[in-house]
């Protein structure tokens, strides 16, 4: 694993000295277009796109769209008809329009910055202006019932093999499409500044990203047991570096880190020995770690490897993915992960031709996203940061448990696309709560009409306290 840092800070500096490399790229939407995002899905299940985080860069696209251009032409007519308002100076790129009615008890609507199913109504806008090749401002967000999440506002610069991107962007940390354990949209992002390449690297398809940000104001701090919990902005770092060694085959490494907060002093020095070293920075206690001085702790750290395996027996597509991720160390070893979550995934983009079926299932071992230190765990805006299943459970309970999820799309019927979606999640026997098993059930019909699409909605289901749900909306979407 120190290697694997050594070389993505290697590729870093290279990419940087690069005089030759061509401009920055706008991003494609992330959990914002469900339609556009399924076609980008099945891009990348069938022309073994090599990318396993989101939101991905348009100039990627663009490049692996001519792949499936005579195989599957109605799909890469349907991309290139939406990439075409991408290929202006400036354009408004997305809006939509959506108003909610819930007849029961509220809840969290998944992977959507925080949304409840009872917040009345949601706007959601996307727009960009390419100043030159190496400059794009980018406006929008998504505003609901007094909440303005400025997620798609930042400002990027740079070339294709070293872009940064400074402002709201958005990380997913998996090649899922439901949930994510590390990063995903199930909270608001946090402001930040990323790096990345939209222009892959190597013959083996090498792609980083790296982002340090700053969460919003948390209750509970607290690293010296010997003083009263403080309140305050916690740091929060991603790391993501991934490469194709076959060409149906993609392997990423992903770590989160989460630290400060208080009104201690941290330097350089210690975010690096943090990276290096979380044993003993971060594992206070025992005889397998030098750190004994519970005040002296880095923070929280969470690491994943990602896989993604495209694969097409008997020429019928499909995508395998697994991820195998660690909240902690095992047995006070830097190499191996401790307090396991796995997570598998299936993507058939064809099972007619005209469905598509994804599953998901994941298990948690204990003690994910809650943290001694942070209180309100690993949140923003008292939102869990991961998989929509961390914000069933208590903020602070480490139970463990297991989601899963199944989505049937249903596309050209006519002018209507159907998409039916089912999620369950479940909790082992908890010391804080008598926990039940939530069910969801999500219906959703898009009409297309001259310049977009009509949508309706309806979610029903019970959450893990017993709480029973009925919520239902109509939109509008260009």
């Amino acid at each position: 694993m120190k290697t694997l840092l050594y070389v993505y800070i290697f590729l870093i500096g290279l990419t940087s000295l690069s005089a030759q490399a061509n401009g920055v790229s706008p991003y494609l939407p992330l959990k914002t277009d469900q339609l556009f995002e399924l076609e980008l899905e099945k891009l990348s299940s069938i022309a073994k796109l090599p990318i396993l985080t989101k939101p991905y860069h348009a100039a990627t696209i663009y490049k692996y769209m001519t792949k499936v251009k005579n195989s599957h032409p109605a799909l890469y007519q349907r991309l290139n008809a939406y990439i075409k308002r991408y290929k202006k100076a400036a354009a408004i790129t997305h809006f939509s329009a959506q108003y909610n009615h819930s007849f029961k008890d509220d809840t969290l609507v998944a992977n959507q910055r925080g949304l409840n199913i009872d917040d009345s109504f949601k706007f959601t806008s996307g727009s960009f202006w390419q100043v030159n090749e190496h400059l794009i401002f980018n406006g929008g967000g998504t505003f609901y019932d007094g909440e303005i999440v400025p997620n798609n506002s930042y400002v990027s610069f740079g070339w294709d093999v070293f872009q940064v991107d400074i402002g709201y962007r958005e990380h997913w940390l998996s090649p899922t499409q439901e949930g994510a354990l590390l990063m995903s949209t199930q909270a608001k992002p946090a402001l930040n500044v990323t790096i990345s390449n939209p222009e892959l690297l190597t013959d083996w398809n090498i792609k980083y990203e790296m982002s340090v940000g700053i969460l919003e104001k948390q209750d509970g701090i607290q690293f010296d047991r010997d003083k009263d919990p403080v309140s305050g902005k916690p740091a929060l770092m991603t790391m993501h570096l991934s490469f194709q060694p076959l060409d149906w085959w993609t392997i990423g490494f992903n770590r989160t880190l989460m630290f400060a907060g208080d009104d201690g002093d941290i330097s350089l020095k210690d975010v690096w020995d943090g990276i290096i070293d979380p044993v003993n920075n971060d594992n206070c206690g025992g005889d397998g770690t030098e750190l004994q001085d519970c005040a002296d702790e880095f923070g929280n750290q969470q690491a994943s490897i990602s896989n993604k395996f495209d694969i097409a027996p008997f020429d019928f597509p499909m995508s395998l993915t697994y991820e195998y991720a660690g909240e902690d160390t095992k047995e006070h070893q830097n190499y191996q992960l401790g307090n396991i979550a796995q997570n598998f995934g299936v993507f058939i983009p064809y099972l007619t031709a005209n469905t598509s079926l994804n599953f998901e299932y994941t298990k948690f071992h204990s003690a994910w996203y809650v943290h001694h230190i942070y209180a309100e765990g690993y949140s923003n805006d008292n939102v869990k940061m991961g998989h929509w299943w961390g914000s069933l459970k208590k903020p602070d309970d480490g139970v463990g448990g297991s989601a899963m999820s199944l989505r049937f799309n249903w596309q050209n019927i006519g002018s209507y696309q159907v998409s039916m979606l089912y999620r369950s999640a479940e909790f082992d026997p908890s010391t804080l709560f008598n926990y039940k098993r939530s069910q969801e059930l999500e219906i959703s019909l898009e009409k297309v009409t001259g310049s977009g699409f009509l949508g309706a909605k309806l979610n029903i289901g019970e959450d893990s306290l017993g709480n029973k749900f009925v919520g239902s909306s109509l939109s509008y979407r260009w």
